[in-house]
């Protein structure tokens, strides 16, 4: 379940490599890798100013990255309350644990234009995304990774292992295990649901969300063919495996995805955009609307069709920026790079025949430095809107054709390792007899 697969922390960083690299303020200051495909960060400085709590480890950390090898550790702790409307009124608190090693074997000196991503995840605690009724999470950092029943805990399941080899500048090859929440890069409408909107309509869009596993093993290309244009096509397993090695989902169905990104100027206000298409097939697809078919030995039977498809579109634009400059923007960081605002928008498409989601779009605002001297807090609202087929079934169980919902948040710096967000969500459920739901929730977010 989730978006066109793309190696945000992987590609974006060796879109990036060859120009100096962009850090917002408060975030670790980078400077370019002289051989090997990562920017480097610096991890120094005091508690207030450095970009993790834990430091630059006596300068140990920092000497590691400038041999190739840089570690983090993120975690996120939410709570949320369901105050009126949902299925029910409650509170749930959890929290997120997410680890992300990248070894650049180039700059290690052991192979030119390799590297290898590691990622490994833990959940514990509640949430209250099924108590508000909507189809997709309203807390998509307590979401993932996938597990049945929902909320179940994970102590430490390995989402993404891969290898990315780049065989001139333009071209690279992508083999391993993948995520695919870094799927959809936007300035303004990303950051994983641990550091922009909570509310995964905001991170992904939904009419793909049942034809993309979160984590499975995949193979692709990546092509960059001039400054600002990065195409990846992927094909994936349709399984997810985000317990498992992935290895079981060979031969139970595939999803091809390809995806175009641009960065470009509007005078000297930055912007991008992506357009793409996915493509799901050698699996069984129930056909939505048909009537059953008698099958010869078996009786009645729900039609089936064994592909599918889907397209989608999303841009984001800076209206203003306070200090404009011409490196390209970091979208896999989670934050608007510069200090100023802009809008974003998505929309998508999906196979009438298969999936339940005829389309679905969201737009909003976002941006970084609203309030004098808090240069680094960042902030963002939001609506979407998503139009379910009409199906017999659900009109005669009363279900309706729509969802929408708004979100709103204002993340506060409290140093550049440790921010606090502030969320409130306004949610429209399809389902008969429950009300609009509103929803309050707090994050911290602290980078080690």
């Amino acid at each position: 379940m989730m978006r066109n697969v793309r190696y945000l922390p992987v590609a974006l960083s060796l879109m990036l490599a060859s120009a100096p690299a962009l850090a917002a303020d408060g975030d670790a200051p980078a400077k370019p890798a002289p051989t090997g495909l990562l920017p480097v960060p610096d991890y120094s400085g005091d508690f207030w100013n450095r970009s993790t709590l834990t430091g630059d480890w006596g300068g140990t950390r920092n000497d590691l990255a400038k041999k190739g090898v840089q570690l983090t550790l993120d975690w996120t702790q939410y709570v949320q309350s369901v105050v009126d409307g949902g299925r029910k009124e409650t509170t749930a608190y959890g929290g997120h644990a997410d680890y992300l090693l990248k070894l650049d074997l180039m700059q290690m000196g052991l192979l030119p234009g390799a590297l290898v991503t590691f990622r490994a995840e833990s959940r514990y605690g509640h949430t209250v995304n099924g108590d508000v009724g909507t189809a997709l999470p309203v807390n998509t950092a307590g979401f993932f990774p996938l597990t049945s029943p929902l909320d179940d805990g994970v102590e430490f399941y390995i989402t993404n292992l891969n290898y990315v080899q780049f065989l001139s500048e333009q071209f690279a090859v992508i083999l391993g295990k993948v995520d695919t929440l870094d799927g959809d890069p936007n300035e303004f409408a990303s950051g994983r649901g641990k550091s922009q909107f909570m509310d995964s309509d905001f991170i992904f869009n939904s009419a793909l969300a049942l034809r993309l596993p979160y984590s499975s093993l995949g193979a692709g290309i990546l092509i960059l063919p001039m400054k600002g244009i990065t195409i990846t096509s992927t094909l994936i397993n349709t399984t997810d495996s985000s317990s498992t090695t992935g290895f079981e989902g060979f031969g139970k169905g595939y999803s091809w995805s390809t995806e175009a990104d641009f960065q470009y100027r509007l005078g000297n206000l930055p912007g991008g955009m992506n357009v793409g298409g996915l493509y799901s097939f050698a699996q069984d697809f129930t056909k939505l609307g048909d009537r059953l078919i008698f099958q010869p030995g078996q009786g009645l039977a729900v039609p089936k069709q064994h592909d599918t498809w889907a397209a989608y579109w999303s841009m984001w634009q800076y209206l203003y920026v306070q200090d404009p400059s011409d490196l390209p923007i970091n979208l896999s960081n989670g934050m608007p790079d510069h200090k100023g605002i802009g809008f974003f928008a998505r929309l998508g498409f999906a196979d009438q025949d298969t999936n339940p989601i005829r389309w679905s779009g969201s737009l909003g605002f976002g941006g970084r430095g609203l309030i004098p001297t808090r240069d680094n807090d960042i902030y963002g609202i939001g609506y979407y809107y998503t139009r379910f087929q009409p199906l017999r079934l659900t009109g005669l169980l009363g279900i309706g054709d729509e969802s929408q919902g708004f979100e709103a948040f204002y993340n506060l710096a409290i140093t550049p390792a440790a921010h606090l967000s502030f969320d409130l969500q306004v949610q429209n459920t399809p389902l008969p007899n429950i009300d609009t739901a509103i929803i309050l929730g707090m994050r911290l977010n602290l980078s080690f």
